[in-house]
């Protein structure tokens, strides 16, 4: 009966042991992946901060790019309309010298 008792003592300690390494191992775990967690939110927030920069780039690009257009549309209207009066003269005169299109000359 001694034996019995010493035999359960020491594997109660052998379980013990086993335990304990497998806790350990579920620690080290444990705080790989706290880690990889920390470094995934780290990698997310500067992703997040690089997008927020690079569309905030775009948006600049964007402006400058519609500003530019602007310009050149106003210059183009502007041309237009001070060539409008210029237009309208050569117009009125082919107009006033123009042969008549029908082949009567006057009789009606």
């Amino acid at each position: 009966m001694t034996y019995i008792l010493i035999a359960l003592v020491a594997s109660s300690f052998i379980f013990e042991y086993w335990l304990l390494t497998k806790i350990g191992k579920l620690d080290k775990e444990n705080k790989m992946l706290k880690k990889a967690l920390e470094a995934l939110g780290r990698d997310t927030n500067n992703f997040q901060a690089g997008t927020t920069r690079d569309s905030h780039s775009q948006k600049k690009e964007l402006l400058i790019e519609v500003k530019r257009i602007n310009k050149k549309v106003d210059v183009m209207r502007r041309d237009i309309m001070n060539s409008l009066p210029t237009q309208i003269r050569k117009v009125i005169g082919h107009i006033e010298f123009a042969q008549p299109l029908d082949n009567n000359h006057g009789r009606g």
